[in-house]
């Protein structure tokens, strides 16, 4: 089945995202957002990043892994992270994430002119494994930014959450009055972006709620409303009551987090799932081709930028033959060719895995004993 571990891809980018702002979210509370309530709980800091890096790692090591098992041989794993572009980006992303964690913390006086390049950097590569990465250099900026500034807004918040049992009151509120101050030009960016980055991909308002990905966003939507809410209570209420901000604001920024915690999720669903207006060509394709008494029956399709054929050489009455004939499968996108001849793996059964070099439209054709079969393939990530 060409979807049976989408569920697992979900779990993962969502993971994924969920480290880094922890991990990126914490080092910028630390800098500029709540250094008074970082001073005082320096060890809970120090494992709140230690958390958004092991997950950050986890997410990544484990997609990779998944991939080449889809591929059917997990040695090829040092092969995929070095010989493509993909791979390329995952090891990237292994190699920034430790540095960012030493640099977090903010102790180097040097690192101010390092960590944010290093930062973008890693954002950088969860664009270029999205959805951005098969429209161009402006869809590229727009992701990249759009995450930067998630991050930023967000990514404090939920440090603030987390730290704010245990740090002195008046810290608290001095870190959620920055916050709030940032947090106006932040959350506006951050939803023009957002909101530019739907409608390309959307293609036209009837997607929202008649497609996966329409109705996913719609999801994100409600959730980033509620975040909206509780911030202007915040804004409004909470800050000018300086002696409320106890459990009341410990209820408020929690709830908020909360809020932000499904966002993200929902931000790591979406990543995983193909926008309407992107396939220019089917993403799966039925195969059933007579071949004398016998019939050719089978499905390709592509999953996480694995291209896979599954076909069987069936009789009349769909009963598998005792074996079959060779066949030749190819794949090209521009100068891009795989060819292959492709033998039975079991009786009369077939399958080819093959991970796709880009985003795009895919040439593929299948050759068997009678006849020429081509087609065209949707492949994203």
């Amino acid at each position: 089945m060409p979807h049976e571990h989408e569920g697992l891809q979900y779990a993962l980018r969502a993971v994924l995202y969920l480290g880094v702002f922890l991990l990126l979210g914490t080092g910028i509370f630390v800098r500029y957002l709540g250094w008074e309530v970082a001073r005082s709980q320096r060890w809970r800091v120090w494992r709140m990043l230690s958390v958004g890096f092991l997950l950050a790692v986890g997410a990544s090591l484990y997609s990779a892994y998944h991939t080449v098992w889809m591929l059917g041989d997990v040695g090829l794993l040092g092969s995929y992270l070095l010989q493509t572009q993909q791979g390329n980006l995952v090891l990237l992303r292994l190699l920034v994430l430790p540095l960012l964690l030493l640099l977090s913390m903010g102790w180097f006086r040097w690192d101010r002119w390092v960590y944010p390049p290093l930062a973008m950097g890693l954002l950088l590569t969860l664009s270029l494994t999205a959805h951005a990465a098969g429209r161009g250099v402006v869809e590229v900026l727009a992701d990249l930014l759009h995450l930067a500034l998630g991050v930023a807004w967000g990514g404090g918040l939920l440090a603030l959450a987390a730290l704010w049992h245990g740090a002195p009151s008046e810290a608290n509120l001095r870190a959620l009055r920055r916050i709030d101050r940032a947090g106006v030009g932040l959350f506006l960016g951050t939803v023009l972006l957002g909101g530019y980055l739907a409608a390309v991909r959307l293609g036209n308002l009837d997607g929202l709620w008649t497609t996966a990905y329409g109705q996913r966003l719609l999801v994100k939507l409600v959730l980033v409303l509620l975040i909206l809410l509780l911030a202007a209570t915040n804004r409004f209420w909470l800050l000018p009551l300086r002696g409320a901000v106890g459990r009341r604001g410990a209820y408020l920024v929690g709830l908020e987090a909360v809020f932000l915690l499904g966002v993200l999720g929902a931000t790591g669903v979406l990543a995983s799932t193909e926008p309407p207006g992107s396939p220019q060509a089917p993403r799966l394709v039925r195969i059933a081709e007579a071949y004398g008494e016998h019939r050719f029956v089978g499905q390709l399709f592509s999953q996480g930028g694995v291209v896979h054929l599954y076909l069987d050489l069936r009789d009349g009455e769909g009963n598998l033959l005792p074996a079959g004939p060779a066949l030749r499968v190819g794949l090209q996108r521009e100068d891009l060719l795989y060819e292959e001849v492709l033998r039975p793996y079991h009786r009369s059964q077939y399958h080819l895995a093959y991970l796709a070099e880009g985003s795009g439209a895919w040439e593929v054709w299948l050759e068997l004993p009678h006849k020429r079969l081509e087609y065209v393939l949707w492949v994203g990530r």
